[in-house]
């Protein structure tokens, strides 16, 4: 417990940059009895204190070059001057702000405008008889409480939606808000991993191309900027914004003072990067970083549940789409055998049929005849089995009835070849593969031939590799060339030949594999598939 006597020895210090509100504060303090001093900014106020300690200071926040966060500070971590009660008297009303104002130290919170009869209430209290384990106390629940309200707005907002774009925007607004930002910038990875791509920004000033470009960025880069593994960070980081804005001489991001690097993560996984920028100098208390990291975790599930969202949107999207190709491929391939067995086997049957007739009704008295329409018969019936196979031939390929998967790749390349527009090498890589059964064996050929289609169409590559192979109990297959490669969303979410993807994939998927496809802007492409093989594998 420590007491002081509120008399009118008991000295104030109102700072204030604004004359008109340090005069109204002063008028009403002196009123009441007490000696008043007056500071105009952050550092007028410091200069007051070194020359003689208030019993009481009311501090405002926003005020020039040295602001009114910077003075808390200072007066907390000296211990000439950390027993001084601190009140804040501000404009600035966010919970971040409250605590902000309440880890930082101060005793109480004011917001402009304010009642002077509340004002002078708080002051006699602090003057008066302080219970400072009761003030530790109702600090810390005050600031718990302001956090748990922060948390609760801004995960209410977040859940309100699952469009990716709508999330992420409802991030940057949030956290430009609450710690008043000067820029704040979401970051995701791509597909590879690699790099981490703009997903989101927004700015108090417009950004130049150049400044924009700085938040597309590698792995590496964003490794040499926090000096160790991004995914195992753990809380904000410090970044330089001269290491960060290298060369810019110029430029909203050379003018911030302070910049901080947010990791996000989801299920223990890093899933990208929010960087918060500030034009002055911005520290965090112990409660701010836990504050700031709750916030990132949320933002981090939110932004998972939402891509989730959106895959599966694509994926039931995919599906619908497939099973349409599907059903038109069906009857399109009903109406090709329909017209095929009509045009061709069964005029052949028909006619074989009729040179029977003939062969029947002229074998007593002309076997010559009989003999010669007997051998159209069969000449006929022949011809019939050729064409059925030709029909069953575009259900499934002869080739592998005739020569194994092996061979029949092996041909398959060979003609792609000599058709390929340009002069291109293919080879193929076959180690012992066992008996696969009819299904697994025409998926393979059916994914090579597709993934090989996209190669000579898309790829303008020099080299491509087919290699079947078994690892441990799964068969591999990979199809990867050396071409220009390409952005993997753009390309599966739009157009024929992300739809051949998807086929590839379901093909895979209906005998119980997986394909995945890796690729990137001039870093060629390859294309995987695996299967159990248990799966594929034929019973002996």
């Amino acid at each position: 417990m420590e007491g002081r006597e509120t008399t009118t020895s008991s000295q104030i210090l109102v700072v204030d940059d604004e004359p008109d509100v340090a005069r109204i504060m002063a008028i009403n303090l002196e009123f009441e009895g007490y000696q008043v001093r007056v500071a105009y900014d952050g550092r007028q106020a410091l200069e007051e204190v070194a020359r003689e300690k208030p019993d009481c200071i009311l501090l405002d926040i926003m005020m020039p070059e040295v602001d009114g966060w910077e003075v808390l500070r200072r007066l907390k971590s000296d211990p000439e001057t950390a027993s001084i009660p601190v009140i804040v008297v501000t404009a600035r009303d966010t919970d971040i702000d409250r605590i902000k104002g309440f880890s930082g130290g101060a005793v109480e919170y004011i917001t402009k405008p304010f009642d002077t009869q509340v004002l002078k209430h708080h002051v006699r209290r602090v003057l008066g008889e302080r219970d400072l384990e009761w003030e530790e106390k109702n600090r810390e629940e005050r600031i718990q409480k302001l956090q748990l309200t922060t948390l609760r707005d801004i995960t209410e907002k977040l859940i309100s939606t699952l469009e990716i774009e709508e999330v992420l925007e409802t991030i940057v607004e949030k956290l430009m808000v609450l710690y008043d930002l000067e820029v704040c910038a979401i970051c995701l990875p791509d597909l590879t991993g690699r790099r981490l791509n703009l997903a989101s920004l927004r700015s108090r000033s417009p950004l130049g191309h150049k400044e924009r470009e700085r938040f597309n960025l590698t792995y590496y880069r964003l490794q040499e900027l926090v000096g160790d593994n991004p995914a195992k960070l753990q809380g904000p980081q410090e970044v330089r914004t001269a290491d960060f804005a290298r060369d810019d001489v110029s430029g909203v991001l050379t003018g911030l003072r302070s910049l901080y690097l947010l990791p996000l993560r989801a299920k223990g996984r890093f899933i990208g990067v929010i960087f918060l920028g500030h034009g002055g100098r911005m520290t965090f208390s112990e409660q701010e970083l836990e504050l700031l990291s709750a916030i990132g975790n949320q933002a981090a599930i939110a932004i998972e549940n939402a891509r989730l969202y959106d895959d599966l949107r694509y994926d039931e999207e995919v599906h619908k789409q497939l099973l349409q190709r599907v059903i038109t491929a069906q009857e399109d391939e009903r109406r090709r055998v329909a017209i095929e067995l009509h045009d061709g086997v069964i005029q052949n049957l028909v006619s074989a049929v009729f040179r029977l007739q003939l062969c029947s009704a002229c074998l007593e008295e002309n076997p010559a005849e009989a003999r010669k329409a007997l051998l159209e018969s069969q000449e006929i019936i022949n011809a019939g089995i050729t064409e059925m196979r030709r029909v069953i031939s575009g259900l499934r390929p002869t080739m592998l009835d005739d020569l194994g998967l092996i061979p029949a790749l092996e041909k398959h390349i060979r003609r792609i070849r000599e058709e390929a527009p340009v002069e291109m090498e293919i080879e193929l890589e076959g180690a012992e593969v066992p008996p696969l059964t009819l299904e697994a064996e025409t998926v393979l050929f059916r994914i090579s031939q597709e993934a090989l289609n996209n190669v000579v169409k898309h790829s303008r590559c020099r080299r491509a590799r087919v290699s079947i192979e078994v690892e441990g109990e799964e068969l591999c297959l990979r199809i990867e060339d050396d071409g220009v490669g390409f952005e993997l969303p753009s390309v599966q979410r739009r157009g024929a030949r992300g739809f051949g993807m998807a086929g590839m994939r379901e093909r895979a998927e209906s005998v119980g594999g997986n394909l995945t496809v890796r690729s990137g802007p001039g870093e060629g492409t390859l294309v995987e598939a695996r299967f159990p093989l248990y799966a594929v594998a034929k019973e002996e």
